[in-house]
């Protein structure tokens, strides 16, 4: 299509192939500093460089994303600037989401594959492989930002500015690479060179495609392709058979939180439920061969990876060795259903704060035997005597739905399946650095344990496209197409099911419905960064609701951030650095922050 500008006008050899994106049978390392004059050759040239396009195109955990919502919160702006954004205070110059150095490789690797002696059909497969995944990037690029460049050739040095292409044309470049691409992908892998496990398939294709068209508001497209993954690709939500010993400890006390009885609950199932939805997560249930996992970050045992750092590092509390530096808030946390499947009563935050200060007085003034932590004593003692649970701050976290207990980790909340030993429960301490400023930490996705190189990463491949996502996407798609009917409620209930709730509603209209889906969203697809995009196709008045003049909260009752909206803030605005090298792009800024932008390109013409 176009060229575009300076940006995107630095040489880029592919074969910069230091960090792969390989584990399982992605497990060969690619040769570094190989000549340009030698390389392109070979079939084996070809799959070097498309093991870093994997490295470099497939999203790992996008926690980060959702701290530009009311969901998450990170403490320290060198790793999201989501609280300045949720303060009206974003503006160009800060600089994510332009990636289009991406696209350079992809579309570098497109041009020079052409050049490999090698299999005719295998060659087809590997295009198909890199087009997906550029539009995935064009896909996330436009959700951001809007209009894009759609540049689909390697770019010389003159190659002059042009302007952004409308969002029309983007989306609809998005939606036929991704069938086209589909057309050619296997179904499935068998391993093995190069066939390897955990590449894009057809149907990892088809789920970018349902998600976009979902995103776009094509909601006939979103449901039919959702649909035929439900019906032909063979995924299942993924589901555990037995507790381990450490999961049966946790269970036993389950009943300080549910009345199993009152509600009529199968406590096995809802226990299985709870544990089958943390374990997707765990490092041995992390690989292309778990029936939910459709597309897959892979973790590399001999490469540092930001993205695993981030389970491990960032999202572990404090006591376990982490940063708390990316944790949940209470606007998360009242957004999970009750047990039987209805909304919450929530206290006010004068009321919360009271009832924290009375089990936080009782911790204080506690004596524990000779020899004993406090903290720990303390939850022991209230566990094992059945106390805990007739605290009034306690009783918030009663009876609620399964997801919370294994993706919140709450304060005295006891938690045995991690390195921390089988003594661990969870503790708020106020203040400071690499504690949690929200009262929360993470407990869903964050690793049990240090790898083996010690290096500070989570373990195990990350599942960024799971078969949970496309039931979600049929479901809110048909419902769009059809209405709130036995279909969506039966894809719904596939979800409720494999977590032990109770079926969703059978009466809801079409408004009541799509309200409905987007809450199940928030809670299935919490800190996976789903939030984000979905709050960007939301309406005003769903912002306005959630964000505007809405406060981050600590259970003390401390305000941590009042948070403001702007319809501006839909989209983001074009980084500074962008504009710098393509000044056509000044007069095309996306709404928030127009003005900024002007005044800031009209003095450095000046100077």
């Amino acid at each position: 299509m176009k060229t575009y500008n300076k940006l995107f006008k630095n040489i880029f050899f592919c074969t910069v192939l230091g960090a792969t994106v390989c584990s399982c049978d992605l497990d060969v390392e690619p040769t570094s500093n190989i000549a340009t004059e030698t390389f392109w050759k070979t079939e084996k040239d070809a799959w070097y460089n498309l093991n870093a396009i994997y490295a470099n195109s497939i999203p790992g955990t996008n926690v980060h994303g959702d701290s530009y919502t009311e969901d998450v919160y990170c403490q320290y702006s060198w790793e999201s600037s989501g609280a300045i954004f949720l303060q009206d205070g974003f503006s160009p110059l800060y600089d994510s989401g332009w990636n289009f150095e991406t696209i350079r490789k992809q579309n570098n690797f497109l041009a020079e594959v052409e050049n490999c002696v090698m299999d005719e059909d295998l060659k087809k497969r590997f295009i198909a492989e890199v087009r997906a995944m550029r539009a995935w990037t064009y896909l996330g690029m436009t959700v951001t930002f809007g209009k894009v460049p759609l540049i689909t050739e390697v770019l010389s040095y003159d190659a002059p500015n042009v302007p952004r292409d409308e969002v029309s044309t983007v989306r609809k470049f998005i939606l036929d690479e991704l069938t086209e691409a589909a057309a050619v992908l296997p179904a499935k892998y068998a391993g093995g060179y190069p066939n390897e496990k955990g590449r894009m398939t057809k149907y990892a294709a088809l789920a970018v495609k349902a998600r976009a068209a979902l995103y776009f508001g094509e909601y006939a497209i979103a449901e039919q392709t959702a649909k035929e993954i439900m019906d032909n690709g063979g995924f299942s939500l993924f589901k555990i058979n037995q507790l381990t010993e450490a999961q049966q400890k946790e269970a036993d006390e389950m009943a300080l939180y549910v009345d199993f009885d009152k509600y009529g609950i199968d406590r096995d199932e809802f226990v299985k439920g709870m544990f089958s939805y943390e374990s997707l997560w765990h490092t041995e249930n992390g690989n292309p061969d778990n029936p939910e996992y459709i597309m897959t970050r892979q973790y590399t045992a001999s490469n540092w990876d930001y993205q695993d750092m981030v389970r491990y590092t960032s999202m572990r509390p404090n006591q376990l060795g982490g940063w708390s530096s990316v944790t949940p808030t209470q606007n998360l946390v009242d957004s999970y259903w009750t047990v039987d499947g209805k909304e919450p009563s929530i206290p006010s935050k004068d009321e919360r704060a009271a009832a924290y200060a009375k089990i936080k007085a009782d911790l204080d003034a506690y004596t524990p035997p000779a020899g004993e932590a406090k903290f720990l004593s303390f939850v022991k003692d209230v566990t094992t005597n059945g106390k805990l649970k007739d605290y009034e701050y306690m009783k918030e976290f009663r009876n609620r739905d399964s997801r919370m207990y294994v993706s919140i980790l709450f304060p005295f909340k006891s938690w045995y399946e991690t390195d921390g030993g089988t003594d661990f429960a969870y503790e708020w301490i106020k203040g400071g650095n690499n504690e949690s400023k929200t009262g929360f930490n993470f407990r869903k996705m964050v690793a049990l344990e240090n790898d083996p190189n010690n290096a500070g990463q989570a373990t195990g491949d990350y599942p960024c496209i799971r078969y949970a996502e496309i039931l979600l996407i049929y479901a809110e798609a048909h419902t769009h197409t059809a209405g709130f009917d036995s279909q969506t409620q039966a894809a719904l209930n596939e979800l409720r099911d494999r977590c032990g709730m109770p079926d969703v509603p059978t009466s809801l209209s079409k408004e009541e419905g799509l309200e409905l889906i987007a809450n199940e969203r928030r809670i299935e697809l919490a800190a996976e960064g789903f939030r984000s995009d979905d709050m960007y196709r939301y309406s005003d008045e769903y912002w306005n609701k959630h964000i505007n003049n809405v406060e981050i909260a600590a259970p003390d009752g401390d305000n941590i951030i009042t948070m403001s909206w702007n319809p501006r803030m839909h989209l983001r605005p074009i980084p500074q650095t962008a504009i710098d090298l393509n000044p056509l792009l000044a007069d095309d800024q996306n709404p928030i922050n127009v003005l900024y932008n002007r005044v800031n390109y009209i003095n450095k013409k000046a100077g």
